[in-house]
């Protein structure tokens, strides 16, 4: 799932008076109690809300997601600040998606914003999250050597115990 967006939502968020208030296009607008786009059962929205896509978070690297970000709200600075104070707006979230590609060498990571990124996001009144995703393709594939060589260490002992016998 794409994690690269804007979004504002809450119990009492009147999207459609939003809506007729705003300059700003979403991408998405749900109401309380529409089917959740992503949801392969059926799974209703708790809330309602908006969303703006920024972009890809799987394709787009995560420096980039920030300028991109950063230029967003500079440039719909009065916007979001108006959506931040909208009535019945209870969360309203900077998404920016970090794809971490495993390795046996990653023991850990912190992940934050830029002192720019952090200011204009307060400033919007926007909170900066960032949703990490494993792609674990290598580690699997190391995985898969290290057993390997495990099988191939295992049978060169059990051979070399067998001529000890002999």
């Amino acid at each position: 799932m794409n994690h690269f967006s804007i979004f504002a939502h809450g119990d009492d968020f009147d999207v459609d008076a939003f809506l007729v208030r705003t300059k700003l296009k979403p991408d998405h607008v749900w109401r309380r109690g529409d089917q959740r786009r992503y949801a392969c059962i059926e799974s209703k929205h708790e809330t309602s809300g908006v969303e703006f896509v920024l972009g890809d978070g799987w394709k787009v690297p995560l420096s980039d997601q920030e300028d991109i970000a950063l230029a967003y709200l500079k440039e719909h600075r009065e916007a979001l600040r108006k959506l931040a104070n909208f009535s019945g707006v209870e969360t309203f979230i900077l998404g920016l998606q970090y794809v971490c590609r495993l390795n046996s060498s990653i023991l850990g990571f912190v992940v934050g914003p830029d002192s720019q990124l952090m200011w204009h996001a307060l400033d919007a009144g926007v909170q900066p999250s960032y949703y990490v995703s494993f792609d674990r393709t290598d580690l699997d594939k190391e995985i898969e050597e290290l057993h390997k060589k495990m099988e191939e260490w295992i049978e060169r002992r059990l051979q070399h115990e067998a001529q000890q016998q002999e």
